[in-house]
C-alpha cells in the first residue's frame, strides 16, 4: 500500500496549472514522460472507466512495476456508487494502472474529494485512452 501513497505524492508534486494537465508516468523510468491537456476526450473517457468499476482490488499490494500510468483529474468530480463494495464517494482524480506485460488487466487509483484513496478494478478496455497518450 505504501507504494501507492508514494506513487500519489511523486504525481502530486507540480504546479497548480501541471495538476490539471493529464500525465503519464513510466514506472521503469520513474519520471513523467508526457503531459496532455485535459480535454473533453479525456473527461468522457475517465467517465466511462468509472461507470464500469467492478469492484475493489483484492491483492494487498497490487504492483506499480513495469506500467505505464495516466493521472486524470476530474473536472468536475464525478460521484462513484458501487453499492457490493461500499463506495459511495465523488472522484476527483484517478490513475490508470496499464501493466506493460503479463496478466494482470488494467486497474485504477482513485483520490476523492475527501482525500480518501479507492483501488478499484474496472471492465472497459483501455484502447481508446492509449491512443490519447500516444501508447501503441
Amino acid at each position: 500500500m505504501w507504494l501507492i501513497l508514494c506513487l500519489a505524492l511523486f504525481f502530486s508534486g507540480g504546479t497548480a496549472q501541471a495538476a490539471e494537465q493529464v500525465e503519464l508516468f513510466d514506472s521503469d523510468q520513474q519520471k513523467v514522460v508526457g503531459t496532455f491537456a485535459n480535454t473533453e476526450v479525456f473527461q468522457t473517457e475517465a467517465q466511462k472507466l468509472l461507470h464500469s468499476v467492478s469492484g475493489r482490488v483484492l491483492e494487498l499490494n497490487p504492483s506499480l512495476e513495469h506500467a505505464m500510468i495516466v493521472r486524470i483529474p476530474l473536472a468536475p468530480p464525478q460521484h462513484l456508487t458501487h453499492s457490493s463494495s461500499g463506495i459511495d464517494t465523488d472522484i476527483a482524480e484517478m490513475f490508470v494502472i496499464m501493466p506493460k506485460k503479463g496478466s494482470r488487466p488494467p486497474w485504477m487509483i482513485l483520490h476523492t474529494k475527501q482525500y480518501e484513496t479507492v483501488v478499484v478494478e474496472f471492465g472497459a478496455k483501455v484502447e481508446q485512452l492509449r491512443k490519447q497518450v500516444q501508447l501503441p
